[in-house]
């Protein structure tokens, strides 16, 4: 499956042909597992020199000091890397130890380069989170963008019924050929279930990578996991009729495997954290910066990672495990359950302290 289409790219940054052979060579030594990680970065650095040195003097980045041509490229090579993470879960290791031999050259080969206002430094792995942050805005920005006509028919479906009295918007059902694509089913003939079933393994796959670099080190990654929990699978904490808002816009096949995914590969750093991502339990949150970390269901504590609410995610997996439903979300409930006693056991129970602030 390609995905390209399905990642927002900066291409229309990147204008001239040695810019666009650039990025190409860049993804092509990504792809080739015969080259190192370590080469790959080497890499980089000198293609984004050479995308600088062939940039018009008056081809700015967001800010007027920016080093010319230096932020599109950099929006277009992430891009691409997801991409390869959103095709490939083989790659997301290698391309994970990429990043990381990335961040390590550090200033290396900057020679005064700006970005965003701020001197460049590799070790920041400039533009890549606010790519992946742009790519994890959720699947249904995906779906509306790439099937033009799901929008109407999902709102027209919805009757009046399209807010809530607060000004929220309440789930919206799907066509019947999506829903079944999006639940895990084989798409139906139509050229929106196919669609929907390509970003619905391409969603995955993104989840499971942006999983996966947290386990390797590459960066704490609490924030997507705490995120998940709360709108993918703490909702299935209510009874039916409680349960109005989805935040995920996924089907509950999706949710439960999306949540699943996080714990069979991130589960021991999720066990282990004790991040809190709002206001209840750290009194010095930002008030500007939302609460990721706050209930999306039955949970009545603090707003991120405790033991409790670990334990309250796997009753919830267990109870799903147990109930009729498809096939691949059941397995998915079982296999997360599974993963889960298995990082208590191997870790035992982890005493409550101080939470992360």
């Amino acid at each position: 499956m390609d995905s390209t289409a399905s990642i927002p790219r900066a291409d229309s940054l990147l204008p001239s042909c040695p810019r666009t052979h650039c990025l190409e060579e860049a993804v092509e030594a990504m792809r080739d597992r015969f080259i190192s990680p370590e080469d790959v970065a080497s890499l980089v650095v000198v293609l984004s020199r050479n995308v600088i040195a062939a940039a018009p003097p008056n081809q700015h980045g967001s800010f007027q000091d920016d080093t010319p041509g230096l932020e599109g490229f950099l929006w277009s090579l992430w891009y691409r890397l997801i991409v390869i993470a959103d095709d490939d879960p083989s790659m997301h290791d290698r391309l994970g130890y990429i990043l990381a031999a990335i961040m390590v050259k550090g200033k290396d080969g900057r020679e005064g380069w700006r970005i965003w206002g701020n001197d460049f430094d590799w070790a920041n792995l400039p533009i890549f989170w606010p790519a992946l942050r742009e790519c994890m805005n959720g699947l249904l920005i995906f779906l509306f963008k790439f099937i033009p006509d799901l929008l109407t028919v999902t709102l027209a479906s919805a009757g009046p019924s399209v807010v809530d009295d607060n000004g929220k918007h309440l789930y919206q059902p799907y066509p019947s050929d999506v829903e079944v694509a999006l639940s895990g089913d084989p798409p139906t003939d139509s050229a929106r279930s196919r669609r929907a079933a390509q970003e619905r393994t391409a969603w995955l796959n993104r989840n499971a990578f942006v999983a996966r670099l947290w386990v390797l080190g590459v960066a704490d990654m609490a924030f997507y996991g705490i995120s998940t929990m709360r709108m993918e699978l703490e909702p299935y904490s209510l009874s039916l009729d409680r349960r109005t808002l989805s935040e995920s816009y996924g089907t509950k096949e999706l949710d439960i495997e999306n949540s699943a995914t996080y714990i069979r590969i991130a589960g021991k750093q999720m066990y282990e954290c004790r991040d809190i991502l709002g206001p209840k339990g750290n009194p010095g949150w930002p008030s500007n910066a939302g609460a990721p970390g706050s209930s999306g269901g039955a949970w009545d504590g603090v707003d991120g990672y405790h033991p409790e609410r670990w334990a309250l995610w796997k009753a919830i997996l267990k109870d799903i495990s147990q109930r009729e439903g498809r096939k691949n979300m059941i397995e998915a409930a079982k296999a997360a359950v599974v993963a889960m006693e298995k990082v208590e056991h191997e870790h035992g129970p982890i005493e409550h302290h101080a939470p992360s602030q």
